[in-house]
């Protein structure tokens, strides 16, 4: 086989991975987004940094996420401890090292439950998720 076909058929089994990947985690937000009446297109030009919302609805979608996975509890206590436990079948193994790390530098306790989602987020988008 020609090395040009090899790589685009490469390419294209990687690109339905990831999509396949992506869809995973866009259910597993979809009742925080239809509850906050958040677009699954926001929250994909999030995940892309092409653009996102900077309103409090699509923060508190995070939130409600966060509570899903329990990694906060209702009145915003952080817990980290078992988000590779809590998260397995969401998040593709391969990148659930680089997932987990990320959300441990990122989800910080900080004075309000909105200041925390907020930094949680900005910091996570700001990295390299790959999600």
């Amino acid at each position: 086989m020609f090395p040009a076909i090899k790589f685009l058929i490469v390419l294209g089994v990687v690109a339905v991975a990831t999509r396949a990947d992506r869809q995973q985690v866009v259910d597993f937000h979809r009742p925080c987004l239809d509850h906050h009446e958040i677009e699954d297109d926001d929250l994909h030009f999030a995940l892309d940094k092409i653009k996102m919302r900077d309103d409090d609805e699509f923060y508190l979608h995070f939130f409600c996420v966060a509570k899903q996975g329990q990694l906060m509890t209702e009145d915003g206590t952080v817990n980290t401890d078992n988000f590779e436990t809590n998260m397995k079948g969401i998040i593709d193994e391969d990148n659930m090292e680089n997932v987990a790390a990320i959300v441990r530098l990122c989800l910080i306790q900080k004075d309000t439950v909105l200041q925390t989602i907020r930094n949680a987020v900005d910091c996570f988008m700001g990295k390299d998720h790959k999600l």
